[in-house]
């Protein structure tokens, strides 16, 4: 299990992504081989220690990646709208003028294919 010495001279977030510890100046943990080498890299901020000054503890590691967060789609019951309602939102949500001779399904299918090109990821 490696060793870190932080050896800055003020309190410091690292800011190495997936670590994110707060440091006291001279402080050492014990840490994983990965966090080791991200610490590492970083000469004029981390130095690696001897075995054995550390207190003996887990190792820190790397924080779990966090998953994206997958935004909701809107809803939107279609089936409850009337053909006046149907035609006012194309018009005002996709700038898509339709035809009023045509019946209230045609319409619908129509609001629906528009809200599924529009708002729909790919």
């Amino acid at each position: 299990m490696p060793q870190v010495k932080y050896i800055g001279n003020c309190a410091k977030t690292d800011s190495v992504n997936g670590v994110g510890l707060c440091w006291e100046p001279g402080q050492i943990r014990n840490v994983t081989a990965e966090v080791a080498e991200r610490l590492l890299a970083f000469r004029d901020t981390w130095a690696k220690e001897a075995r054995g000054k550390a207190a003996h503890a887990e190792p820190i590691g790397l924080a779990p990646a966090e998953k994206p967060v997958e935004e909701p789609l809107p809803v939107v019951d279609f089936h409850a709208m009337d053909k006046k309602t149907l035609i006012e939102f194309a018009e005002r949500q996709y700038n898509e003028r339709l035809d009023k001779r045509q019946d209230e399904d045609t319409l619908r299918h129509k609001v629906v294919a528009l809200f599924s090109r529009h708002e729909m990821p790919l």
